[in-house]
């Protein structure tokens, strides 16, 4: 696959000089940076094109070989699988995706991989965060302000751990191979090298950002927690996890949402279910009676003859259910309570009541 006109996408003529690549490459990775461009995928996209194009016009190796071969890597990535490192085993032309002797050990006695040929954008870590809420929050919904602590791409750098403007030399970690190993013998790997981003050469470090590419930042957050969320539910906030490295998009943040029992309900989905004490009279004779709901109390009819165990259901009364103007219901599971008898007269109004009702239920 050719590679793209780097040229046209930095603008600039093929004799440009360093300092206009630099100097051009600063105002339009400015302009078009995801941290400047929050969610703007077009402006992502183009900032990746501009990166890349950058790494390889300011390598002056690299430039060489995309002048004369149309390919930053020289003319063996051209070859369609004739090319062969034998160094590291490598039976095919970079890229080809043939088999090596690396791969086959890939992370066997220490984890390693093979050497990237250019590095490409690393995405930000993503970030936990574990939020305690009420019930009535649960219920109702809420907006809450959370204080974390992130990284954000150096402004200085833009990302690339790299002192503005300084000139690159080899990287003193990989002496400049842009890999390192580790291993003996047979069982030798290889891995990109974290000094350099496996490009085999470094700039001095960044003075603000001291070589990490990004900076700790602590801001607040406001995160709205819908209606209706269940414990354990995690909510996503875009964008706001730990910064992405050399042109990379951020992280994500995830909310881990503990929600408070009531002791009042037991939840099940969107469905609440409650003990509803009434008295033998009331089981009996039926009445109304008041019980709790979500949204403060109300009235409920107990039909005649209830018996424990069964159940009411109110509907709608619920829990909202997260995104829609649906809500579940609200069960009253009905206990009757046996009164204690103490005195005489009741024990025998209750017997006479007993065995006109024994009849009955005996048949």
């Amino acid at each position: 696959m050719a590679a793209p006109d780097y040229y046209k996408l930095l603008g600039l003529p093929r004799n440009a000089s360093e300092d206009d690549i630099k100097k051009t490459y600063r105002k339009l990775a400015r302009k078009h940076h995801p941290d400047l461009n929050p969610g703007n995928k077009e402006a992502e996209a183009r900032f990746k094109e501009v990166s890349e194009a950058y790494d390889v016009l300011s390598d002056p190796d690299k430039r060489r070989n995309y002048d004369q071969f149309g390919d930053p890597n020289g003319p063996g990535a051209q070859m369609g699988g004739q090319g062969f490192d034998f160094s590291g085993f490598n039976f095919g032309a970079p890229g080809s995706g043939g088999s090596s002797f690396e791969d086959l050990f890939q992370g066997f006695g220490g984890g390693g991989r093979s050497r990237a040929r250019r590095a490409g954008p690393k995405p930000g870590e993503d970030l936990q965060h574990l939020v305690r809420i009420s019930f009535k929050d649960a219920f109702l919904g809420t907006k809450l302000p959370l204080n974390i602590t992130h990284t954000e791409t150096c402004r200085t750098c833009l990302g690339t751990g790299e002192a503005p403007g300084a000139n690159k030399s080899a990287c003193s970690a990989c002496q400049g191979r842009g890999f390192q190993e580790h291993g003996f013998g047979f069982l030798k790997s290889r891995y990109e090298c974290e000094e350099c981003g496996g490009t085999g050469k470094k700039a001095p470090s960044c003075p603000d950002c001291q070589g990490r590419g990004r900076n700790p930042k602590r801001e607040t957050v406001t995160v709205a927690i819908p209606p209706g969320v269940e414990d354990g539910t995690k909510l996503r906030v875009s964008g706001k996890g730990e910064a992405g490295r050399r042109g990379g998009g951020p992280g994500d943040l995830y909310l881990q949402i503990q929600v408070e029992p009531d002791p009042r309900f037991e939840r099940r989905g969107a469905n609440l279910y409650l003990k509803l004490p009434i008295s033998f009279t009331e089981a009996a004779l039926g009445a109304k009676v008041e019980i709790p709901t979500p949204d403060g109390h109300t009235t409920i009819k107990i039909p005649p003859g209830s018996q424990s165990g069964s159940k009411l259901r109110l509907k709608g009364q619920g829990m909202p259910v997260p995104r829609s103007d649906q809500r579940g219901d609200l069960f009253a599971e009905i206990q009757v309570v046996t009164p204690q008898i103490q005195d005489e007269r009741s024990k025998d109004l209750l017997r006479e009541l007993g065995q006109i009702n024994d009849v009955n239920i005996r048949g």
